[in-house]
């Protein structure tokens, strides 16, 4: 029914149009200056005639407007219906979306990084569809995540190495070794000893 009236509405605005049309070129071509000079009478039945399209194009004109505001509220009730049901399937596919508090942080979120891929304002303003803004959403988070896994990666690569228990620095014990060698040579001054601390260094 609601399709119905909305189709009757449109039908009535074109008919409509077509008579403001007609009426409005009932006045062209008619030179009504030198018709009053000839004939006063014919003038005065012209000017009456007149007077009466004008009446008949203003109440047309009204009547038009009056359709067109219809139109305009039925538009504007559906797109609101629309955007409330895809709203709720929205919060059935983001859950957090039903905490305000959350859902405002959410919003901004995907608003910062559509822009940031190269959505305008005027663009992200007619975005209704709910899964365009699940789409945004998924590709949000999966790009927080590969941030995230790029700098834990970096962490891990930095950190010291961690020795398990029972396990000694291979370093450490080499540095030992070192010192006692040059502690020997430095005792027997032995060539010997010198060429073992030399070993060490090749």
């Amino acid at each position: 029914k609601i399709e119905e009236a909305a189709k009757t509405r449109e039908t009535y605005s074109q008919r409509l149009q077509v008579i403001e049309q007609l009426l409005q070129q009932q006045d062209k071509g008619e030179d009504l200056s030198a018709l009053k000079a000839e004939d006063p009478i014919a003038y005065a039945i012209k000017m009456a005639e007149k007077v009466e399209r004008d009446k008949q194009l203003q109440a047309v004109q009204a009547e038009r407007q009056r359709v067109q505001q219809e139109q305009m509220s039925h538009q504007q009730a559906l797109l609101q219906k629309h955007i409330q049901s895809e709203q709720q399937k929205l919060v059935e596919v983001i859950p957090e979306l039903k905490d305000e508090v959350k859902a405002e942080v959410i919003k901004r979120d995907i608003r910062n990084y559509a822009k940031s891929i190269g959505f305008t304002d005027q663009e992200l303003s007619q975005v209704y569809d709910s899964r365009a803004v699940q789409t945004l959403y998924k590709a949000m988070q999966y790009e927080k995540l590969m941030k995230g896994k790029g700098a834990t990666e970096k962490k891990v690569a930095s950190a010291p190495k961690i020795l398990r228990p029972g396990t000694s620095n291979p370093q450490s014990s080499e540095n030992e070794a070192v010192k006692k060698e040059r502690a020997k040579l430095r005792q027997t001054g032995n060539k010997k000893d010198a060429a073992r601390l030399l070993e060490r260094f090749l």
